[in-house]
């Protein structure tokens, strides 16, 4: 199966729509909530997505393809939440730079042209081709929404003690 650039943006496109809608209603302290220690905040998770747009996936699948044998720079991203303070920048701001960055790696993918998909990087995890870096960037989103679905979910169920959500259905 061919890769088609137009569905992968149009996937991409999906997914920051799907995270602006989830996030675009927010207060101030629903932003900043966790639901435990060492569990990421809905502005950690943005933050997130906005450094992986930039500093991951578009990046890693650029010297992929154009830059073969050039060693990957490293990344943190559980590191970095703490390192960035995440959970202590502005979260319209953090909103606007997911969408910044997003805007820039559709633009980017929309300049690709025809470029080899199987070329391969030797990754400590094992041999990564540059079409499962394309997909795992697709998929990324749907994890992170489903995150902060969660995220919402567990927030609304503690706010609303002692009473109980059993009528609306099993999560």
């Amino acid at each position: 199966m061919a890769i088609e650039l137009e569905e992968v943006r149009s996937k991409l496109m999906q997914g920051r729509d799907v995270i602006v809608a989830l996030c675009s209603h927010l207060e101030a302290d629903t932003w900043r909530w966790r639901p435990a220690a060492g569990k990421w905040s809905l502005l950690e998770v943005v933050n997130h997505l906005a450094d992986e747009e930039k500093d991951d996936f578009r990046k890693r699948i650029d010297l992929l393809l154009h830059h073969p044998g050039t060693a990957w720079p490293g990344i943190d991203p559980e590191g970095w939440c703490v390192e960035r303070k995440y959970n202590d920048q502005d979260p319209q701001e953090s909103l606007q730079r997911f969408v910044e960055e997003r805007a820039a790696s559709l633009e980017w993918l929309g300049q690709l042209g025809n470029v080899d998909w199987d070329a391969t990087y030797q990754h400590q995890s094992g041999p990564l081709r540059a079409g499962d870096l394309l997909l795992s960037w697709m998929v990324h989103d749907d994890l992170h929404g489903r995150q902060m679905l969660r995220l919402q979910h567990e927030r609304a169920l503690r706010m609303a003690t002692p009473y109980s959500a059993a009528y609306a259905g099993s999560w």
